[in-house]
């Protein structure tokens, strides 16, 4: 398991994903970009993101909870 940060680039409008080790991984889609980080080792409860409180840095609400579903789904049938 590897611990990550995902974070929204406003400017790209895509979800940056970025794992300790320095990988990075980006979309536009949630979902996508769960289903890559999985495929990297990012697992649920590992993957931290900023909230609304730090600006557009933080992905929106809907995005959050799509990422953290999908990724938990992956989880339970790996």
């Amino acid at each position: 398991m590897k611990a990550a940060h995902v974070q929204f680039d406003s400017a790209r409008r895509l979800l940056v994903g970025t794992f300790d080790d320095g990988l990075t991984i980006e979309s536009a889609d949630p979902c996508e970009l769960a289903e890559r980080m999985f495929a990297a080792g990012a697992r649920h409860g590992r993957v931290s993101m900023p909230d609304w409180r730090e600006g557009d840095i933080a992905p929106a609400s809907g995005h959050k909870i799509a990422f953290e579903v999908r990724l938990n789904q992956l989880g339970r049938t790996a």
